[in-house]
Formats: C-alpha cells, sequence, structure tokens
C-alpha cells in the first residue's frame, strides 16, 4: 500500500488594500498560501485528507483566520526627541514606523498637520521650520503620526531660541519738518538664523500714529503736522529676537505744511477813552500746506466803519519755531500778520503792519461742527466801542433758528446787569448771521463749542469777541474752586490802558480763600489781596464781590468769561480752572500780548516764541508792533514761580520788562506786564499737538 503523502504547497501570495481613515491611510493585508490541486489527490487517502485540510481552512476563514492586520503590532519612533531651534531656521526630524509594511507618517506642529505661520511649519518629509518671529510660548511639540495606526504618534519637544543680533539705524538722529519723508535703514546681523527682518514703531506703537508720525514696513517715516507734547523716536526691531532693537531721536519741526485746512481767525484791538482807538477783525482763510492761501472771508468793524463778507487771498511763510507771518490780500489792500503756532490746530496771531495794532488767535475750523450747525447754550465775553471802551459777557442759546439769554455790560463804567437778549440767526457754511436786540452780528464756527461773534453795525454799541458752548450740568457754588483769570481794557478816564490778572482759591461755598491779584493801571502796578465773596447760578452766572467786582459766566467747570463790574474801568477777560504740576514746566510756548504804552498813546501787541527751560531761564523770539514799528527780535530772561502758580520775572528784549505770571496749568499761562512803562496782557500755551487748553 502506498504511503500517505502530504499536499504539496506550490505557492503564495500577500493581497494588501489602503483605506483613507480621519485625514490619513490605514493599510492591511491578507496572505495566502495556496496548493496546486491538481497534483497528488487521486488516492482515497488523499482526497480525504484534501477535505480536511479544505475544511479547517473554511473554518479558520469564517473566524477571521485567514487575515492578518498589522496594526497591533505598529510602533513609532522619532528622531531626534528634542532639539533647539532658533527663528527662521530648520531642523530636520525621521521617523520609524515598524510592525507594518505601510511606514508612512504625518507630520504635526502643535496638533495642526503641516504647523502653521505662529509655530512653525513642517514638510511632508520632517523638516520643520521655526517662525520668523519667536511665539509667547517658545515650547512645541513636533509629532509623527502613523498612518498604518493614527492611534501611534511619536512627539519630539523643540524649544524654540531667539538668536544673537546686531541691529543699528542710519540716520542715528534725524531732524524733520512737519510733514515731511525721513528714510530709515537697519543693519541686521543674526546669528543662527536667516531672518533679518525688523518692525517699525514711533514711540512705540507699532506703525506709529497721527500724533508722533507714521512709518511704513520700508522704514519711511512721515512726520505729523505739528510736534506732539513728547519726544519722538523712531525704533526698528529685530523679528528674530525681539529683544534686539535700535532707535534714532526724531525733532520736528513747524514748517509750511503745519497750516493745511480751513481756519477760522479773529483779532481786535481793545478802545480808549476817547473812543478813537477799537478795531477787530475775523473770518476765514484757507491753507493749502505750502504756503498759499487760496480762498477766504472776512468781517470786520472800526471806526471807519464796518466791512462785511470781504473776499480774500493770500500767502503765508512758516518757521521752523513755529513763528511766521501771513499777508491776506482783499480788494481795498493787503494786511500783514505775525503768528505763532501752539500746533497745526491753533495759533496766536498778531497785525504786523501800521494799521490797527490787532491781536488774537487762529483755529482749525471742524467740518463736523460745519455741518452740524450752531445749537444749545453758549457763554460770550466781547469787547469794543460805545462812544468809549465797551464790554459784555452773558449767555446765548441757539434753538431752531431762534436766540435767547442774557447779558451783562459795562459801557464807560456804566454797569447794566441782566439785560434780555432775543433774535433770530442764519447759518450758511461755518459763516452766520444773526439779529440781537436789533444789533446785527456775523459769526464763525470754529468747532462745536466755539464761535466768534462780529458786531458789524455802523453805530452804537459795537463788540465782538467769543463764545463758549456751556456744559448742561447745573452750576452751583461748589463748582468754582481754584482759578486763575485776567482781564484788559481801558480806565474810563485818561486813555489810561488797564490789566489784571490773579488767580484763588475758594471754600467751595461762598468765600475766597488765599487770592493774590496784579494790577498794572496806566504803569502803576500793585499786587493788592483779592478776597471778598461769591455766588453762582445754576445758570452758570456767577457774581464776586469784594476789593474789586466781577461777573463770571462759567461754560464749565473749567473755563469762563469775566467782566469787571467797576465803574472806573472797562475791562473783559477769561477765567481758567488752575491745575497743579507747576514745577515741572519746561518747553516751548507761543504767546501773544497786546495793550499799549502806559499813557495810552500807542497801542502795542507782542507775539512769539519763550522757551523755558526749567524756572530761571527764558529764550526765544518775539515780534513787536508798536504801529510805528514792527521788529522781530530775540529774547532772554528768567522767572521765579511760588507753590500757588504765580511766578514774577523779566523779558528783555531790547529792552527789559517785568512780567507776572500766572499758571493754569504746565502747559498754559497768563502773562501780565508789572512795568511803568507797557501795559501788556495775554496767554501763552505750550508748543504741542496733543495738549488740552
Amino acid at each position: 500500500m502506498t504511503g500517505l503523502l502530504l499536499p504539496r504547497i506550490s505557492g503564495s501570495r500577500d493581497t494588501c488594500q489602503t483605506a483613507a481613515i480621519y485625514n490619513g491611510q490605514f493599510t492591511y493585508c491578507e496572505h495566502h498560501e495556496y496548493i496546486d490541486l491538481n497534483r497528488g489527490v487521486n488516492s482515497l487517502p488523499k482526497r480525504v485528507l484534501l477535505l480536511l485540510l479544505i475544511l479547517t481552512a473554511l473554518i479558520w476563514a469564517g473566524c477571521g483566520g485567514n487575515k492578518s492586520t498589522t496594526t497591533a503590532g505598529v510602533a513609532i519612533t522619532i528622531s531626534p526627541t528634542t532639539a533647539s531651534v532658533a527663528g527662521a531656521t530648520t531642523q530636520q526630524f525621521t521617523a520609524t514606523v515598524t510592525g507594518s509594511t505601510n511606514t508612512a507618517v504625518t507630520w504635526q506642529v502643535n496638533g495642526a498637520t503641516g504647523g502653521d505661520a505662529t509655530n512653525g511649519t513642517i514638510s511632508t518629509t520632517g523638516l520643520y521650520t521655526a517662525p520668523a518671529v519667536l511665539p509667547t510660548t517658545i515650547t512645541v511639540a513636533v509629532s509623527a503620526v502613523a498612518q498604518a495606526d493614527t492611534t501611534k504618534t511619536a512627539v519630539a519637544v523643540v524649544t524654540l531660541t531667539a538668536p544673537a543680533v546686531t541691529i543699528t539705524i542710519s540716520p542715528t538722529s534725524a531732524t524733520v519738518m512737519a510733514g515731511a519723508p525721513q528714510q530709515f535703514t537697519p543693519t541686521v546681523t543674526v546669528t543662527g538664523s536667516t531672518n533679518n527682518a525688523v518692525n517699525w514703531s514711533v514711540n512705540g506703537v507699532p506703525g506709529g500714529d497721527a500724533i508722533h508720525g507714521t512709518i511704513d514696513a520700508t522704514g519711511l517715516y512721515t512726520a505729523p503736522a505739528s510736534p506732539p507734547k513728547s519726544a519722538i523716536t523712531v525704533t526698528a526691531t529685530s523679528q528674530a529676537n525681539t529683544a534686539f532693537s535700535a532707535s534714532a531721536p526724531v525733532t520736528l519741526q513747524f514748517g509750511n505744511a503745519s497750516l493745511n485746512g480751513t481756519y477760522v481767525f479773529f483779532v481786535s484791538q481793545g478802545d480808549n477813552s476817547s473812543g478813537s482807538g477799537f478795531a477787530y477783525r475775523g473770518g476765514t482763510l484757507q491753507a493749502d500746506g505750502a504756503g498759499h492761501i487760496t480762498a477766504g472771508v472776512s468781517d470786520g468793524n472800526s471806526g471807519a466803519g464796518p466791512s462785511t463778507g470781504v473776499p480774500l487771498t493770500g500767502t503765508y511763510s512758516v518757521g521752523a519755531d513755529g513763528r511766521g507771518t501771513m499777508t491776506l490780500t482783499d480788494a481795498s489792500s493787503s494786511h500783514t500778520f505775525s503768528f505763532a503756532l501752539t500746533s497745526s490746530a491753533r495759533g496766536q496771531v498778531i497785525a504786523f503792519d501800521s494799521t490797527a495794532v490787532t491781536s488774537g488767535f487762529i483755529r482749525l475750523q471742524d467740518p463736523a461742527a460745519v455741518t452740524g450747525g450752531v445749537s444749545g447754550p453758549f457763554v460770550f465775553g466781547m469787547s469794543g466801542d460805545n462812544a468809549g471802551p465797551a464790554a459784555a459777557v452773558g449767555q446765548l442759546t441757539f434753538s431752531g433758528a431762534t436766540i435767547t439769554g442774557t447779558e451783562d455790560t459795562n459801557v464807560n463804567g456804566s454797569f447794566t446787569s441782566g439785560t434780555a437778549v432775543t433774535g433770530s440767526f442764519v447759518a450758511a457754511g461755518g459763516r452766520g448771521t444773526a439779529s440781537l436786540n436789533a444789533s446785527q452780528f456775523v459769526f464763525y464756527i470754529v468747532d462745536a463749542s466755539t464761535l466768534v461773534l462780529i458786531d458789524v453795525d455802523a453805530s452804537g454799541l459795537r463788540i465782538a469777541g467769543t463764545a463758549f458752548g456751556q456744559s448742561s450740568t447745573p452750576f452751583s457754588s461748589a463748582l468754582l474752586g481754584s482759578s486763575a483769570f485776567f482781564v484788559n481794557g481801558s480806565a474810563v478816564s485818561g486813555n489810561q490802558p488797564y490789566a489784571l490778572a490773579a488767580r484763588f482759591d475758594t471754600d467751595f461755598a461762598s468765600q475766597f480763600r488765599g487770592g493774590v491779584s496784579d494790577v498794572n493801571s496806566g504803569g502803576t502796578v500793585t499786587s493788592p489781596p483779592l478776597s471778598g465773596s461769591y455766588t453762582v447760578a445754576a445758570n452758570g452766572r456767577a457774581q464776586v464781590t469784594g476789593s474789586s467786582n466781577f461777573i463770571i459766566w462759567l461754560a464749565s467747570q473749567k473755563q469762563g468769561v469775566v467782566l469787571q463790574s467797576d465803574s472806573t474801568v472797562v475791562a473783559s477777560g477769561l477765567l481758567f480752572q488752575q491745575q497743579a504740576g507747576f514745577q515741572s514746566v519746561t518747553g516751548g510756548y507761543a504767546f501773544a500780548t497786546a495793550g499799549a504804552n502806559s499813557a495810552g498813546t500807542a497801542p502795542q501787541a507782542v507775539d512769539g516764541r519763550i522757551t523755558v527751560a526749567g524756572f530761571g531761564s527764558l529764550s526765544g523770539t518775539e515780534d513787536v508792533n508798536t504801529a510805528s514799528a514792527h521788529v522781530s527780535q530775540s529774547l532772554t530772561g528768567n522767572l521765579t514761580i511760588s507753590t500757588n502758580g504765580r511766578a514774577t520775572g523779566s523779558i528783555v528784549s531790547g529792552s527789559s520788562v517785568n512780567y507776572d505770571f500766572y499758571f493754569v496749568s504746565p502747559d498754559k499761562f497768563i502773562m501780565l506786564s508789572a512795568d511803568p512803562n507797557t501795559v501788556l496782557s495775554g496767554t501763552a500755551e505750550r508748543q504741542c499737538s496733543d495738549c488740552q487748553f
């Protein structure tokens, strides 16, 4: 009998399939061994054995035994397991997969396939690229996920390092005119990184801002229209390591670009007791930022009579210190003015020719206020003539097309209180007309809280000045605290000019505390204490009774208008809430003072720039108009300040003139000449675009 022969295994093969699972791939294979059934099966035993083998195979297949999946044995490792990588550099990672014929992996950074710009990217081959700018968290995870079994992951810890950087900036400092460009160039050497890029900032603000200037990604800096209060610094910071930077200070100068837009101007000359000296003019002008006044209109009044709606053009020039001149040309003639800019939005102005010796201000007109029109309550202060010096303060409420209000007047020493005001108005653009108690006015909108008012009557009471928007909060005696104020005008007789400056504290109820004042009346200088009592009505009208008598209309807790209500003088001016910080005052100030010689025969106006270098040293340049002479000259001087904000000193410009200074804040002070030869008063404002006055 022939022996039992086992079936011959004739061959084998693998059958594999691949499927996509959760953004990866999973691969499984079936292994097959086969028997040549055509050989060695002729005998019955062989057939029986073959049948048993087939049955066994079927049972095995039914239990899944014919499939061999490799996932259970998949393992993955990564190399290196830790790495330190400098910003913008690369690191190669390698993943090894065992237990499967599918050795492909998916690369991730902090769980994100392929990474991202913040934490770095990684290619499909495992090449990791660190971000150029390091993230807040400098440790990231680089992961390799087995595609054969996505539950199997190997992780490497990467520490991002900032490379050593050498950085310089050129130029190392720059002096730039308003609105002008200045190119800055960095030189950067980075150790361990190819990222030589920088981020630009101005005063710590990426890309800069409107106050300090802007800078683009190439380092091109563009100066603002006028200097801010703080110094300007341009900085280039390394992207590869933000701990390294280089900075350049920028000195900003004024220039023609500092005047660009539509401005409202107002200038006036006070009257004397003979009634022959008053003049005022106001209007708008359009400056193009390049030295040309392309259009404008003005209204005015004087002893020669009113002029209304006069078109004008002109030219101007702004110096590096903010001082400048402009010539306004109308149908009749040309008029020259000197000015000193506080910023691109405001400045001090005086006439600088042989016409009336006027002084005043220039303000950038707010187009939104022009569009919005005039509405609500305003307090006003005006001065001028009525056959002698005249002044008025009060309140006007604009509603629809009507005006209601009340005023207090001092005409040649005759004080009238609480006169009712009614009228109407029409506004066309930034210029309007109004009728108040049968008097005709032109007004100009400066902004939502400031108007210029100009009486254009041919006779009678002719006054002009400024109105300030009044806050809606009810007023009381508790709102009047430490304040500084000044008034100027004329004595009722003798043509003597008059000016007073003062400051006071209150008990917030009815009494003054610690008041001090300085008075210059026709060259006679005194410093009487300011004492007395006061009341404040709910509408903002305050009455002061004491050594001198005043009416104050408060626009807010911070500002008001003042009228001296004595019978011997006619004087009006402004009141400011006094702030702290006087001991730290330094910097450049635009100033203007006006008045006359002590005899009252020669009106005078002065404006310019004065620099306070700590307390004790003054320097600068001023323009002086004495009607017969118009000169520009340098000045020096000194001052000493006390704790209440009152300072004394002198200004030397040709001759020495003693002054009293009353500091409202570190950014603003009142000036009064304490001199037997001149009676001058006015204000000075710090030259800065971001100061609040």
